[in-house]
């Protein structure tokens, strides 16, 4: 393995030292080796690095007997990641280190990272794809076939399923700026995008089973009907609540003529749910800001962002091609060391009011969004007002899912105020 040493600043081959191998007693993960392996500088001699290896072993792990004069247990946290090349997630967690078998014993719950951040704004996406996940596992564990065997059988299916449909809405909600509410779906539904609920009125209609119905001349349960039914169970809790609280006893009811009764309780059969479920989850991409801006002739696409540090975010978006130019400003250009605007850039900002402008996760920097009108900019590093700034126009700038949807609205806005054209009076 070549490397370079931090200490002697020499790139070269690195000598490997005898590697280690530890055990992990999780049976839930085939029980993995974990390979150590440390690097050494062949220069100055010093240790370098480490690298890792995780290999599910199918071994069931046994305790040995404690010898005498064995070091004691000793308690440590571990790591597990890269288990069938999975490096997306990680698994850190309290263990018991058995010396004579070189073994570590989990001594408490693990926790499970994919080193994610939700911030005050939230993850509409990741959202989102617990939504995919949910219908998918209802998909898996429903029965087939075959009627379910008891209500029991049905309700893990049922309550994936109620819970897919919930996130699926509240991921367009959150990813709108909306409230997203409490648990009722046919309110939460309510609350989306008049476009957004016409986009999945029309793909709905258009689905299996729907379509037959359509095909013989018969009216299609509505998005509001069929989302009605999982509201109310049996008028005083929804079938979110049923799938967990169905057997309890009717004293529990709000209802005072069913109270204390008896009463045969059903459930709902998905017939029509999940295909509204995968109709909103295919609705919900076609709304994104990406998309959106695609469909304005912008060139945005994931992991296309131009290399350099002085850019964050997953997208890249070539500001030109919807008729932008963006200004880049460090954050130590626009702001003090108490984290105040300087005020030679409120000035700047006061007197080229910008399109849009954002500074949410970009490190600092701050982003200001123009209209770029005929001219042609120069890209690159320069002065306007005495104040250092990067110009970005044919490039792929770094930006985040949720500026992408928030430009997009602006740019789809009738009548947009307060934009400020780059012109050269703009460089003035």
């Amino acid at each position: 393995m070549r490397g370079k040493c931090p200490y002697c600043r020499t790139e070269q081959e690195l000598a490997n030292e005898p590697p280690r191998v530890v055990l992990h007693a999780l049976p839930q993960l085939a029980s993995p080796a974990e390979v150590k392996v440390s690097h050494r500088c062949t220069n100055c001699g010093r240790k370098v690095g480490d690298s890792f290896q995780f290999t599910a072993t199918h071994k069931p792990v046994v305790l040995s007997p404690a010898i005498e004069g064995q070091p004691a247990a000793q308690r440590r946290n571990d790591h597990v990641w890269g288990l069938d090349g999975t490096m997306t997630t990680f698994l850190n967690y309290p263990g018991v280190w058995s010396h004579g078998q070189n073994v570590l014993f989990p001594a408490h719950e693990g926790r499970l990272s994919a080193g994610h951040a939700i911030d005050r704004y939230g993850d509409p996406d990741l959202m989102a794809e617990f939504a995919a996940q949910y219908l998918k596992q209802y998909w898996a564990i429903v029965p087939k076939g075959r009627l379910p065997q008891s209500l029991s059988e049905m309700m893990p299916a049922l309550n994936l399923l109620v819970n897919a449909t919930e996130l699926a809405i509240k991921a367009d909600l959150i990813r709108s700026g909306k409230d997203s509410g409490r648990h009722k779906l046919p309110s939460l539904y309510q609350r989306l995008d008049c476009r957004h609920r016409e986009e999945i009125e029309r793909r709905f209609a258009e689905a299996s089973p729907n379509a037959d119905l359509l095909a013989l001349g018969c009216e299609c349960p509505s998005v509001q009907s069929v989302l009605g039914v999982y509201e109310h169970g049996f008028g005083w809790s929804s079938v979110y609540l049923d799938t967990r609280y169905l057997a309890e006893p009717t004293t529990k009811v709000k209802s005072q003529e069913a109270k204390g009764g008896n009463l045969i309780k059903d459930v709902p059969y998905p017939i029509f749910l999940p295909v509204l479920v995968q109709t909103i989850l295919d609705v919900y991409p076609h709304f994104s800001g990406a998309e959106r801006l695609k469909r304005l002739g912008g060139r945005v696409g994931y992991g296309s962002r131009d290399s350099g540090n002085d850019q964050h975010g997953s997208w890249g978006l070539v500001p030109s091609s919807v008729g932008l130019v963006v200004l880049r400003f460090a954050q130590l250009v626009a702001r003090d060391e108490r984290g105040e605007f300087r005020d030679e850039f409120l000035r700047f900002t006061e007197a080229r009011p910008p399109l849009y402008r954002t500074s949410w996760m970009y490190g600092g920097n701050i982003l200001l969004f123009y209209r770029a009108g005929d001219e042609r900019p120069d890209e690159g590093e320069t002065t306007i007002d005495g104040i250092e700034c990067k110009v970005w126009y044919a490039g792929n700038l770094g930006m985040h899912p949720r500026d992408l949807f928030l430009l997009a609205d602006i740019l789809e806005a009738p009548g947009e105020v307060g934009q400020f054209q780059w012109v050269s009076a703009l460089a003035r």
